[in-house]
């Protein structure tokens, strides 16, 4: 595989993803980083399950979407404890405040919502019915 001077791995697979962050600022700054959507993924779909592992139970998250300005379509799973998933929610959450009250209104109203409809998930097992 071919090398950028910056050492991060090329691949010649368009369902491989990409796309970038990049500052002077930081993520709590308007308007002061340089977001590169090539190969971005465009999300559509998510799946969440919960995995036995070695040291408990860890979430997995199944992420897919169209690659930007492609065709293809990229499919990547991801596993994270309960902290990785909390610090996930909370940075969406004070992201969305960020972008202006009525953005984060919006988001609120949403997810409440999905949790006042149980929308977002089905009956857990043992729960009674």
């Amino acid at each position: 595989m071919a090398r950028k001077r910056n050492g991060r791995r090329i691949s010649g697979d368009p369902r491989k993803t990409g796309g970038d962050i990049a500052g002077p600022g930081g993520p709590h700054d308007r308007n002061s980083v340089i977001v590169d959507t090539t190969n971005a993924v465009l999300l559509d779909a998510s799946t969440v399950v919960e995995v036995e592992s070695n040291s408990g139970p860890v979430l997995a998250m199944l992420l897919e979407g169209r690659i930007n300005h492609t065709t293809a379509r990229a499919r990547n799973l991801y596993l994270t404890n309960e902290d990785g998933a909390a610090a996930l929610v909370t940075e969406l959450m004070a992201l969305a405040h960020r972008m202006g009250p009525e953005f984060g209104e919006r988001f609120m109203a949403r997810l409440e919502n999905l949790l006042q409809n149980d929308s977002f998930t089905g009956p857990k097992q043992g729960d009674p019915s």
